[in-house]
């Protein structure tokens, strides 16, 4: 294995891990129907953004 490439996977898990510690911050504190409907949006929100980006591209 490369250095580079285990560089890029530290930092990688290192990221991911404060994504997922944040995202669970937030929603440790919503109800089931709360985490489902901002789920549904950030589903949605990230689908109108690939949409938006294939029209471009």
């Amino acid at each position: 294995m490369h250095h580079f490439d285990l560089v890029h996977m530290i930092i990688s898990s290192l990221v991911h891990g404060l994504i997922y510690a944040s995202v669970f911050k937030l929603f440790h504190h919503l109800s089931l129907a709360g985490a489902i409907l901002a789920a549904a949006f950030g589903v949605a929100a990230v689908w109108l953004a690939a949409k938006l980006l294939q029209r471009r591209g």
